[in-house]
């Protein structure tokens, strides 16, 4: 019997968010409004399309009591049992009856899989999502899906329960109550190669991390056995390498699927797991533009249900999914739901119903599956990639698990969840249940004892393997390895010299500056722009005294025409924070850009050059553009940000993926931070891009470089550098604002010579026998001079540091072998004390003296006295502080 619709009830659901279709609020009074039997019919099925999720059967455990009950039926719209069908050309089976078509619409929307797809916008769209997402689950599952599935699932618990045994105490992550999602994954791969797939670069948490790596992806056992023994991941040979926790593997092996070749590439990840999802965007999009194809690669990215809903990188890094300069084409996501997050329940971690409720803002289609319907989840997985191939957008699955264990094998759950986990102790594992349900017990077993061996052999392999620079830089090898493929020419930077050879014939720069500022016929160009830039540049060429925004442009072009990519990113990149560089020009009529160099590129069939201005996001923009650097050694990739300051919303991108990257996980990059920096009076977030938390991540010619040039000719010399070593490094440059247009800081094209190259140290000396050594770096080194030169100062030599880390030891020794023991030194800077670099500069500047015995090493300080904020904000105090220290300069002459 049919039981009546109290919608009331349906309210009362935990976390409704129930969506009205049309009147249906009230299905008693708006079923007489439905004139016709083929309405009544098909408000029906759109009815259960847009809230059959709300009841449908997505826990493995049963929780929570089902609903289903309170849907409404056919007669609750006016339908009778007797009526004909009228709706079979919206339907994707052959329905006889009325009593057919509701138990055929309740299986599709209401039981084990429920769909959001109200939010998508575009009416074609939807209805191709409701027509294909029928068309798959009207598939039938053949008897080899079955086996493949079967042997995926009993695989991976085979797996996790020799880790159990083996490792009884180790933290591993297990995959146990979870396993739904690895036949996700086997599809997903499966139907991606079916539709010209090439590769797919995925990002994934820990859960399941080592059975889905060792069976789905065909990483070697006996190498997670070693590191989890406690071994080093890194060759011998490479004494820098510090290594990482096993749960941070990656892996990049070429498998079939199908019959066809997939290359899958799984990201290095730090514990923030979330915080993968743009580098795997990033790497993706490289991939995409090395091909020249979007459809051929995939960007596919495994979740957490609670870090999805909670972590802030997640929203941005959906945010870049839609954008031109930031799409890949469509991303598929898959939650690993299980149904808590450590030890909090969902109450404590989120209002939404769903965890994946962040994608409705993005209009993107989501797909909840209950994680033990593994037929289903295979189909939806094939489904989920036809229409990221279809529309180039990101879609999401969200698989309904939980966990055997608590977080970690060490846990007991029981504390904070007792009901969950009485019901779990009490379930029968998927990988059983399927197995009794379409095969027999010595199958299982058969499994089993096979991998079970499989593991023994790799174990006793895992005791005497040795990681070796050979192994990790073949080809062949299935487990971490590097310098392989794009990358093999490149090497550890620790076997390679950091100079480059990178100043060019002066005509050949005297071109590329004039083509730089080239305007395409009938182009409507801003009055102003004609004046104060282009004509400007131009002037500078002719009396051969550049500036920055030139030298910068300049470097760009002559790596573009040699055959390098360039990709500057970020907040007001094509005119620059400061306008200074416009990259791109805007016609003032059609809004049409124009970009000089661009041009220049594509006309010399060399390097690809882009430039994108970014959204107000620094986080996922780093770690994109990071991923972006990862894939080819032949990318230069900028990051600015609109002030240095602003980095600090993305630091935890610095902290765990650029300035530690190689010694963790042999993974070298090329990106350029460039953070505008200066004490100018703007204030505690306008001033400082914090280099002291730079410099005090820093080791000596081992994970990063800084460097904050006072001349333009550097950032010349140190952007060309940065693609001429046999080794890539990431580059942080503190830019001075206030030099981007100072006279001061002007050069000629012959300090970009071709005899010249980036100078760690540029000195300043007056007098013969000088006795005063002052080291300053940045811009204050002009504030300097001219405080030295109105005093017609005699007998100093400045030091001005143009690179800080790796620190100039060398070029400083050759200076100070000249200078008489007996000297005072000063350190200027124009930061407080305890920020700037006068503390890490100190230490390192003592042991040069220490190593020349000099007799006197104390090293005094010129500066702002220490502050609690990055800088005072009343322009007064500013004053003050800028009058005190010239005070201070003046009184050492």
């Amino acid at each position: 019997m049919q039981q009546h619709f109290n919608y009331a009830r349906l309210l009362r659901y935990p976390f409704s968010n129930y969506k009205n279709y049309g009147q249906l609020t009230q299905v008693k009074l708006d079923k007489s409004l439905l004139e016709n039997i083929e309405n009544k019919q098909y408000h029906f099925i759109q009815y259960f399309r847009q809230n059959g999720h709300l009841v449908a059967q997505l826990d493995p455990l049963q929780l929570i009591e089902s609903k289903q009950k309170e849907m409404p039926g056919v007669l609750d719209f006016g339908i009778k049992y007797n009526d004909d069908i009228k709706v079979s050309n919206i339907l994707k089976k052959d329905v006889k009856s009325v009593e057919e078509l509701e138990e055929y619409i309740n299986k599709l929307y209401a039981q084990s899989v429920g769909v959001e797809f109200e939010q998508i916008e575009d009416p074609e769209e939807k209805q191709w999502l409701h027509e294909n997402y029928e068309k798959f689950m009207n598939e039938e599952i053949t008897q080899a899906d079955r086996v493949s599935i079967h042997n995926l699932l009993v695989q991976m618990e085979a797996i996790d329960h020799y880790y159990h045994k083996k490792f009884t105490t180790f933290k591993r992550y297990a995959g146990e109550g979870g396993e739904g999602v690895i036949v996700a994954l086997r599809a997903i791969y499966g139907q991606a190669v079916e539709m010209g797939i090439t590769d797919v670069v995925q990002s994934m948490a820990h859960r399941g991390r080592f059975p889905i790596m060792s069976s789905l992806l065909d990483y070697p056992p006996s190498d997670i056995f070693r590191k989890i023994m406690g071994e080093n991941d890194l060759p011998q040979e490479y004494t820098f390498g510090v290594d990482d926790v096993v749960h941070h593997l990656s892996t990049s092996n070429k498998k079939k699927f199908n019959n066809k070749d997939l290359t899958i590439t799984v990201v290095h990840n730090p514990s923030h797991l979330e915080a993968a999802n743009p580098v795997s965007q990033g790497k993706a999009k490289a991939k995409q533009d090395d091909y020249g194809n979007v459809d051929q690669v995939l960007n596919l990215q495994l979740h957490g249900d609670a870090a999805f809903a909670g972590q802030g990188i997640v929203y941005e890094s959906m945010l870049l999914s839609g954008l031109d300069n930031y799409s890949n084409g469509g991303t598929v996501h898959i939650i690993q739901n299980n149904q808590i997050g450590y030890t909090t329940n969902i109450r404590d971690s989120r209002f939404s119903r769903y965890s994946s409720d962040l994608l409705l803002a993005y209009r993107y289609p989501i797909l909840h599956v209950n994680g033990e319907d593994v037929e289903t989840l295979h189909k939806v997985s094939k489904f989920a990639v036809e229409y990221r191939q279809k529309f180039k957008k990101d879609i999401l699955i969200d698989v309904v698990t939980y966990r055997k264990y608590g977080h970690n094998e060490v846990d007991e759950p029981s504390f904070t969840q007792p009901n969950m986990y009485e019901k779990v102790r009490k379930v029968k594992s998927l990988p059983v249940k399927y197995n009794q349900q379409h095969f027999r017990q010595e199958d299982y077993e058969k499994i089993r004892q096979r991998v079970f061996a499989y593991l023994d052999s790799e174990y006793e392999k895992a005791k005497t393997m040795k990681q070796t620079l050979a192994k990790v830089t073949d080809e062949k090898s299935k487990g971490s390895k590097a310098f392989t493929q794009k990358w093999s020419k490149m090497k550890f930077s620790q076997f390679c010299g950091q100079d480059a050879k990178t100043g060019l014939n002066k005509d050949y720069l005297v071109n590329l500056a004039k083509q730089s500022v080239v305007i395409k016929p009938n182009f409507n160009l801003h009055p102003r722009l004609q004046k104060y830039f282009i004509d400007d540049r131009l002037d500078q060429i002719q009396k051969n005294s550049i500036d920055w925004a030139t030298c910068e442009t300049i470097a760009v072009g002559s790596l573009l025409e040699e055959g390098f990519n360039v990709r500057l990113s970020g907040e007001d990149v094509e005119r620059g924070t400061f306008s200074q560089r416009h990259w791109a020009f805007v016609d003032q009529k059609t809004e049409e850009k124009w970009i000089p160099m661009q041009s220049f590129a594509d006309a010399k069939m060399q390097g690809r050059l882009q430039v994108a201005n970014s959204p107000l996001a620094e986080a996922s923009v780093m770690g994109y553009e990071f991923g972006y650097s990862l894939e080819n050694p032949s990318n230069l990739v900028m990051w600015e940000a609109q002030f240095g300051d602003f980095y600090n919303t993305g630091q935890h991108m610095s902290d765990t993926f650029i300035t530690c990257a190689e010694e963790k996980w042999m993974r070298q990059s090329s990106l350029v931070l460039l953070l505008p920096h200066g004490y100018d009076g703007a204030g505690p977030e306008h001033s400082s891009c914090r280099m002291e938390r730079w410099l005090q991540q820093g080791v000596q010619n081992q994970n990063f470089q800084f460097a904050i040039p006072s001349s333009p000719s550097s950032i010349f010399h140190i952007l060309r550098r940065q693609m001429h070593r046999q080794f890539r490094k990431p580059l942080v440059i503190a830019n001075a604002k206030s030099l981007l247009r100072s006279n001061k800081a002007k050069c000629t094209f012959e300090d970009l010579g071709e005899d010249k190259s980036f100078q760690r140290i540029i000195t300043h000396q007056q007098g013969d026998r000088p006795n005063k050594v002052i080291f300053t770096y940045g811009k204050f080194v002009y504030d300097l001079l001219e405080q030295l030169e109105k005093k017609n100062a005699s007998n100093y030599v400045i030091f001005t540091f143009e690179q800080l880390l790796p620190f100039p030891k060398h070029e400083l020794e050759l200076g100070l072998k000249q200078i008489d023991k007996d000297v005072k030194f000063y350190f200027v800077q124009e930061e407080p004390q305890n920020q700037g670099g006068f503390n890490y500069c100190q230490l390192q500047i003592d042991q040069v003296l220490t190593s020349l015995q000099f007799t006197n090493k104390t090293i005094n300080y010129i500066g702002r006295p220490e502050c609690p904020s990055v800088a005072v904000g009343a322009s007064v105090l500013h004053k003050q502080e800028l009058q005190n220290i010239v005070k201070q300069i003046v009184s050492i002459l």
